[in-house]
């Protein structure tokens, strides 16, 4: 990893960037095969995916993040879902992002969580009286100035769904072309845009070469055009792009751990989460044989040179119980297992159905594998 790169994982570490997972996490639940003798170790992000996992009442989680912000996030969700008995309270706190007593039920979980989450928690519950929480953080501001100079909103994401994906693509070419200027992509390849985005700079010039994207603009709108061909009313990624909220008005329409049948499958159950704020490889390497039955890791490997790639894989060899899953994306076209030549990794027959399947629509590649002996 290069000096650029370093600080911008150091910057990324200490920010408010993300308030949902930029990933599937109906996919996640399709294909993981979480039960009951389930223990899993997962990257949190926001929290979206780890929330999920709670209404398939795997017996352990252990989160880990290098971003304090997210892990606490990721906290507050799981314990939303497991711990608040009236699904309207917990609607509008995680699936609003705003309530009118965000410190009376944030006091009551923060009971469950762990002492520096709840702390967190009490200097930051105001994040659900500033309109919502998903107007809050890095990516939710660079997309609100998107969604002014554009003018999206509910309307457009209204209007957008009734129209067959030609209409869709030729709407939002429009309606981003009229703002399409030297100060936008200047704002939009910016460093601070780059973390928005979650992407470094060694991932803007390997994506930019390989969608042979003349800058971070048109890549960002290549991505959109992608999403156009997406089930757009039940899609909440797109929802959140063009109007910063969800779509409220059907279940299907939200990120799963926000639905009423899995909130009823949530509360109560044994999950036991564990949250670690740190490297990934300081867990791992604390692990003993047989520790974990699956492994989430959002796309860290695209992070990751080679040889430290190599070191993950075997470190999940190590620590994996067999016939363990692991679940990764990746922006990338190459298959990363096999580019390393990690052997024990066998890919699952699922992940093309996954790949297709995620309507966030960011990565070329979902990938299940099985870990062999």
């Amino acid at each position: 990893m290069g000096l650029r790169d370093r600080a911008f994982q150091r910057a990324f570490a200490t920010t408010f960037v993300y308030n949902i997972l930029f990933e599937d996490s109906e996919v996640d639940e399709t294909y993981l095969g979480l039960d009951a003798d389930s223990t899993v170790l997962s990257i949190s992000g926001a929290g979206c995916g780890i929330a999920g996992m709670m209404s398939g009442r795997p017996r352990r989680v252990d989160a880990v993040d290098i971003n304090r912000h997210h892990l606490a996030l990721t906290a507050l969700k799981c314990t939303a879902a497991q711990r608040m008995r009236v699904y309207d309270d917990f609607y509008d706190l995680m699936g609003r992002g705003w309530s009118h007593e965000p410190e009376q039920h944030i006091a009551a979980l923060a009971q469950h969580m762990p002492p520096w989450v709840a702390r967190y928690w009490k200097r930051h519950a105001k994040r659900f009286r500033k309109g919502s929480l998903y107007l809050q953080g890095l990516t939710a501001r660079m997309l609100g100035v998107v969604r002014q100079q554009a003018g999206l909103g509910l309307d457009w994401a209204r209007q957008v769904c009734a129209m067959d994906v030609d209409e869709r693509v030729t709407t939002l070419h429009r309606t981003l072309g009229a703002i399409d200027t030297p100060v936008l992509r200047a704002f939009m390849s910016s460093p601070v845009q780059l973390m928005a985005l979650g992407i470094n700079f060694q991932q803007r010039d390997r994506l930019v070469a390989t969608e042979q994207s003349a800058s971070m603009t048109d890549y960002f709108v290549e991505h959109l055009t992608r999403v156009m061909s997406t089930d757009l009313w039940n899609n909440w990624f797109f929802w959140y792009a063009a109007a910063g909220t969800f779509n409220h008005t059907q279940q299907d329409a939200l990120p799963p751990y926000l639905r009423q049948d899995r909130w009823e499958k949530s509360l109560n159950g044994p999950t036991d989460v564990r949250y670690r704020h740190g490297n990934l490889f300081d867990v791992l390497d604390e692990a003993g044989p047989g520790t974990w039955s699956h492994y989430t890791l959002c796309d860290a490997v695209d992070w990751m040179p080679p040889a430290v790639q190599r070191r993950l894989f075997e470190e999940i060899r190590r620590t994996a119980r067999p016939g363990a899953t692991v679940l990764l994306r990746s922006v990338e076209t190459e298959d990363p297992v096999q580019a390393v030549g990690a052997e024990f990794l066998h890919k699952l027959p699922c992940s093309a159905e996954a790949s297709l399947a995620d309507r966030s629509r960011q990565y070329r590649q979902v990938n299940f594998y099985e870990v062999h002996a």
